[in-house]
């Protein structure tokens, strides 16, 4: 994730950061998801 510009307070960072967590374990989660999906085909 990209953020482009200026952030203007502590609470926007805060926003951003949390936004940012919850784009990582999105991702984590499909990821385990697909290569469970994977392991039950076998």
């Amino acid at each position: 994730m990209l953020v482009i510009g200026t952030v203007s307070s502590i609470e926007e960072q805060e926003e951003l950061h949390f936004i940012a967590e919850i784009a990582i374990i999105g991702e984590r989660i499909r990821f385990l998801a697909r290569q469970q999906k994977t392991d039950k085909k076998d």
